[in-house]
């Protein structure tokens, strides 16, 4: 399993580092709360029960929120054992196959799947995908693809190029005159993408 450090925030609140990156070079953060039924039927876990999604009434409990950083540096909830898909597939809500009660065990075991979770997950990082698509998107225009811009070239804004890149264009204009005078199409024009 991988490395982690903790971090008590407050006292009923717990921030989880994972020291590691995974398959996806993807970062993750795990906050543990620990929850306490405030009574009456309002309450969470009495609503909980009275639905059929536990088998009592929860005295206390814990709740976790998932952090994943990916390798574009975009924050997204993932590796959370505590929700799922909905039955129709539209929304994410509770699992309460992994809804417990606060004991310093459960807290562990939601900790180590919440790392299973992350550890195990395979695929393209988000920077491979993203190039990938820039790439598709190049070549299925014809252009050439840069990391850096050439010399007598500039940045010219195209909100249709994929995130992640930018159009370039050399010095020449896209329209010229022809030898009759009349608006035509500059063969020397070009443009390509650049990846910033």
């Amino acid at each position: 399993m991988m490395n982690y450090t903790i971090e008590k925030y407050t006292e009923h609140l717990t921030k989880i580092y994972i020291t590691e990156k995974n398959g996806k070079d993807e970062s993750l953060m795990i906050e543990l709360s620990e929850c306490t039924n405030p009574g009456g039927k309002n309450s969470l876990p009495y609503l909980w029960h009275k639905a059929g999604y536990t088998d009592r009434i929860l005295d206390t409990y814990l709740c976790v929120h998932t952090y994943c950083t990916d390798s574009e540096g975009y924050c997204f909830g993932r590796y959370n054992p505590q929700e799922k898909r909905s039955d129709d597939g539209k929304r994410n809500v509770i699992n309460f196959d992994w809804m417990f009660e606060n004991t310093e065990e459960n807290k562990q075991k939601l900790i180590n799947e919440c790392i299973r979770l992350f550890e195990s997950a395979t695929g393209k990082s988000a920077t491979e995908i993203k190039l990938e698509k820039i790439h598709q998107f190049a070549n299925k225009r014809g252009l050439n693809v840069y990391t850096e811009i050439p010399e007598g070239w500039k940045e010219s804004f195209a909100m249709t190029f994929p995130s992640g890149c930018t159009r370039i264009v050399n010095s020449e204009r896209f329209f010229k005159h022809d030898n009759d005078g009349k608006l035509a199409v500059n063969p020397n024009y070009q443009e390509a993408v650049y990846i910033y």
